[in-house]
């Protein structure tokens, strides 16, 4: 991981805490949030280009936010985060 320690990243993304990275160009926001209902959720968007809807909307199963769920999507040009965790760039570090 570029800017950080994936290390470092994958525990503030245990925790739910914002999150912004660039990967290939593009720079994305990613929060943990428990909703009303006590659902552990995860929302993604882009901030640039900026999206006008989230990219990506993750609802985890009991109390915990869906970080194995999250970590094996395949929507990084077809990869994994960690497949390609080498590219990319955690700006709020």
């Amino acid at each position: 991981m570029l800017g950080g320690n994936i290390d470092d990243f994958l525990f503030d993304l245990s925790c739910g805490f914002d999150l912004i990275f660039i990967f290939r160009g593009k720079k994305f926001f990613l929060e943990g949030y428990i909703d009303d209902g006590d659902k552990p959720t995860y929302f993604m968007w882009t901030l640039d280009p900026p999206a006008k809807d989230y990219s990506l909307v993750l609802v985890g199963n009991g109390v915990h936010l869906p970080i194995d769920e999250f970590l094996a999507l395949k929507i990084w040009d077809g990869k994994t985060f960690m497949e390609v965790e080498n590219e990319i760039r955690w700006v709020d570090f």
